[in-house]
């Protein structure tokens, strides 16, 4: 089978994390699209799709189909903010990484690990740092994906979340350093929603 025809039936992976599936027809909507094993997300609306079988997903001219696998954390840059979205894994644990440096690839470096444990209604995350770049970002939010969000803990105190943010920089003892050790989430699973 050919680059193409792989591309054309599962899409386009971009690390472990993402799955682009670009229409490749000329006034297509739609796309069918067989998705690889695991838990997927559908970037737009949370969506949950389980693996290993052939959807067919919408495409609007304004968007594009996405999926993140289950487990992933994707980091976006919001102004001077760090918003990391978090999707859960199906169960046990998953590792993510964030690279930081000059943008010159010399010189110092950073890298931020985040561990994401799933238990029956929780989740726990822990960030580890190496390397002596400075955090570039003023503050770190959190947006949850295939969770109802019921209570949040950054390094045991309890925060207000809004919705399916959870706002580190609020904590005074988190915006002194712009990170937290452990993150402790309750909520309800998506799929184990009613």
């Amino acid at each position: 089978m050919s680059d193409s025809e792989i591309c054309s039936t599962t899409g386009v992976s971009i690390g472990d994390a993402l799955l682009v599936c670009p229409i490749v027809e000329e006034g297509g909507r739609s796309r069918q699209v067989t998705l690889p094993k695991g838990r997927w997300y559908n970037f737009w609306d949370d969506g949950v799709i389980e693996g290993e079988q052939q959807v067919s997903l919408e495409a609007p001219l304004e968007r594009i189909p996405l999926l993140v696998r289950a487990g992933s954390m994707i980091p976006m840059e919001q102004g001077n903010e760090l918003m990391l979205h978090i999707y859960p894994p199906v169960e046990g644990s998953s590792i993510s990484s964030l690279y930081s440096d000059a943008n010159d690839g010399y010189g110092e470096s950073r890298l931020d690990k985040f561990r994401i444990l799933r238990s029956e209604n929780n989740l726990e995350i822990t960030w580890e740092e190496q390397g002596n770049y400075p955090f570039p970002y003023a503050g770190v939010k959190l947006h949850l994906h295939g969770m109802k969000l019921q209570q949040a803990w950054v390094d045991d105190a309890e925060v207000a979340c809004q919705e399916q943010i959870i706002e580190c920089d609020r904590l005074r003892r988190c915006a002194l350093r712009h990170r937290f050790h452990k993150l402790r989430i309750q909520g309800e699973f998506a799929d184990i929603l009613p």
